[in-house]
């Protein structure tokens, strides 16, 4: 029994222990196209200004230790560390080889070569410095060494209150250029894509002056500005002589985008409108936040800077789904596609946020989850307000089209028939082609309301534009002129046929019976004047006051017939 304890006691202390693990030699003759981070021991010190020889001294006395991880991560807020590799030479002659750090936000990074005790080559580089000083003109650190035969030691000092974030690459110059060239392309397409959406919007504010399509230019906006800033483009192509601005980009940036993302959210969805207190909540929170971050530079406090713009990132993400959810939920047509734009923006911040603070491990996808849920978030806000555009378009011909329209009889009003008639007018007069207008009112309508009640005066006019409407001729313009009168437009009409319309008209109305509430059967006529164009310059209106003239001879003459100056 005691051998059997002893026995389970020795399989446990086997199992579970788990030896130190050295990092293996880099040697020259290989190529490295993943990081080099299982390949790099590490050393956090107390002492924040220990020296190169120092640090020497500490790794060879083991008190460096091995990295688990082919991305080495600190975090934010981490102390100064110290980075140390063994590169070996196996060949006949030198070999030239570059440490690239695939981080653009690093503040300090000081490179040491050495061979034995002797220093041969040292790099000092980072964002605290002028893009100029850089060795290579690259949006991340590269620092070249020529490695002659035998065995050299890097040792990498590293001090950042950023996101102490370490992908290392080891690759030859042709490499490096190819990885870089690579990205380029990816890069352009996604500012490209972006540029592209943030240009065609901003015209149709300029066009439309709609603030929606304002508003998502500068959340657009404020993102690529942002993307850049945390890629290294910024600090490359927009501000290269400003590390003061580049130590502060990110935070304040990150507080901009989510900023300029919840005042879009907030006009797109009418949050002011619909939930005035989630409306209030959100720009007293924009406030605060905008509040802290501004102390936070004014006491120079970068780490609380940094942690105070996550923070926020975090808020805008979750108010931005929530937001689109009780706006769905409220019955706003257009929250699906916000909605899901949100979901995907905020997924892939969310993950490269994560892989930034060590949460989960840091590699392209993680590093790009940002670009890809972004241009998701973008291409699906785009379709929102295009869909949104759309609807209004049609919402707004719909308007002008029943600003046109008599509401009652659904024909056209004088406004909308003088639109419609007067380029057809123009074009009659150029070809001196014959036109004809129809004059018509019904008789003793007056009476008639007064007898029988509004109710069914509206249906005799109801009834008399549906005939008006089946007997006219294609090319015809109606409209109801006003009251119970009524006009017909007749282009390329001679006065004759215009007179064998409306006497048929006149026939169809008489033959019109409608019955009242007690079941009585009724009827109506109706009186027409009709006019032609003469030879000599006359206007439109000029025509339609002759046709009224005429129509003014019909009532006269007795009603419920047709005049014209051919025949009363």
């Amino acid at each position: 029994m005691k051998n059997l304890r002893i026995l389970l006691i020795t399989i446990i202390v086997i199992v579970s222990w788990n030896p130190p693990v050295s990092a293996e030699t880099i040697d020259t003759s290989r190529e490295y196209k993943e990081t080099i981070g299982r390949h790099i021991q590490f050393y956090l010190s107390n002492d924040i200004h220990l020296g190169m020889h120092d640090a020497l001294e500490a790794f060879r006395s083991g008190h460096f230790s091995s990295s688990d991880h082919s991305v080495i991560n600190f975090g934010i807020g981490s102390k100064p560390v110290w980075l140390a590799l063994q590169v070996r030479n196996s060949g006949h002659g030198s070999a030239h080889r570059n440490l690239l750090f695939e981080t653009a936000w690093l503040d300090k990074i000081d490179i040491y070569f050495l061979q034995g005790d002797q220093l041969i080559n040292s790099y000092h580089v980072g964002d605290s410095l002028l893009f100029s000083k850089r060795p290579l003109n690259h949006r991340f650190f590269v620092a070249g060494h020529l490695f002659e035969q035998g065995e050299t030691t890097v040792l990498i000092r590293v001090e950042s209150p950023d996101p102490m974030v370490l992908p290392i690459y080891f690759m030859n110059t042709e490499n490096i250029t190819d990885r870089n060239a690579l990205q380029g392309y990816s890069y352009g397409f996604l500012y490209g894509v972006i540029l592209a959406l943030i240009a065609y919007n901003f015209m149709l504010y300029i066009g439309l002056r709609s603030s929606h399509h304002l508003f998502y230019s500068i959340y657009l906006l404020s993102f690529l500005i942002t993307n850049a800033a945390y890629t290294g483009h910024g600090y490359q192509w927009l501000w290269p002589e400003s590390p003061q601005w580049q130590s502060w980009s990110n935070p304040v940036l990150m507080l901009t985008y989510s900023v300029s993302g919840l005042v879009f959210a907030i006009h797109f969805l009418n949050i002011k409108l619909s939930f005035p207190r989630i409306y209030r909540m959100v720009i007293g929170s924009c406030m605060i936040f905008g509040a802290l971050l501004l102390l936070a530079i004014l006491t120079a406090s970068h780490e609380a800077a940094l942690l105070i713009s996550f923070t926020f990132v975090f808020f805008f993400s979750s108010f931005m789904i929530v937001l689109g959810v009780i706006a769905l939920q409220a019955g706003n047509k257009f929250a699906k596609y916000f909605l899901l734009a949100s979901i995907s923006a905020v997924c892939g911040a969310a993950i490269t946020a994560a892989a930034v603070w060590g949460f989960i491990p840091f590699n392209l996808f993680t590093y790009r989850a940002v670009d890809i849920g972004m241009m998701a978030d973008a291409i699906l806000l785009a379709l929102a307000l295009a869909e949104r555009l759309n609807i209004s378009q049609q919402e707004k011909l719909l308007a002008e089209k029943m600003a046109g329209i008599d509401s009652l009889t659904n024909l056209n009003n004088r406004r909308s028939f003088y639109k419609f008639v007067k380029p057809i007018w123009a074009m009659g007069l150029r070809n001196k082609s014959s036109t004809s207008v129809i004059m018509m009112d019904i008789d003793n309508f007056k009476l008639f309301n007064d007898n029988y009640g509004h109710a069914l005066g509206d249906r005799v006019l109801v009834q008399l534009a549906e005939t008006l409407q089946k007997e006219a001729r294609t090319g015809d313009i109606l409209a109801r002129w006003g009251g119970e009168e009524f006009i017909i437009f007749l282009p390329e009409t001679q006065l004759a046929d215009a007179m064998t319309l409306a006497d048929r008209l006149r026939k169809k109305i008489a033959a019109i019976q409608l019955t009242t509430a007690n079941e009585k059967k009724i009827s109506f006529t109706s009186s027409f004047g009709v006019a032609q164009t003469s030879d000599g310059n006359i206007s439109l209106d000029e025509l339609i006051s002759q046709a009224d003239q005429q129509l003014y001879y019909a009532k006269k003459r007795g009603r419920n017939c047709v005049c014209s100056e051919l025949s009363c």
